[in-house]
């Protein structure tokens, strides 16, 4: 029987690297765009990493944020959030929707991107993917 080191990340226990590893420890992770619209209607597009699909029907998708966000408090209140997927093509356009703007701040506007009515509910799409689940 061999020997081999292993290398244990304990959260709690800090580890000591440049940037935390958990981020990178699945992958690739695909990147969830979180379409949301505040009371007003204002709409807010943000990029999560954190995402999944938990069941088929009904169907679950669920996104953690790191903090209470405008996409969070958005969908805390309307009840409603679209979701799309980031695909290498559209990876610049994220970037830029990953920025922090002021509350109400079009995402969409300055990452370029299309808004294109949601189907089930009222929150748009972006356009330019062909992978949006409402």
């Amino acid at each position: 029987m061999t020997t081999r080191e292993r290398y244990y990340y304990a959260p709690a226990q800090g580890h000591g690297l440049a940037h935390d590893p958990l981020n990178a420890i699945i992958g690739p992770r695909p990147i969830g765009w979180i379409a949301s619209v505040d009371e007003s209607g204002h709409p807010n597009l943000a990029p999560y990493s954190f995402f999944n699909c938990f069941n088929y029907r009904p169907p679950i998708i669920g996104f953690a944020s790191s903090g209470w966000k405008d996409s969070v408090d958005n969908i805390t209140k309307t009840k409603a959030f679209v979701w799309n997927l980031v695909t290498q093509e559209l990876a610049e356009s994220m970037n830029e929707t990953s920025a922090a703007l002021p509350h109400g701040e079009n995402e969409f506007l300055r990452a370029g991107l299309t808004m294109m009515p949601g189907h089930a509910v009222d929150v748009p799409l972006v356009a330019e993917d062909r992978k949006s689940v409402v």
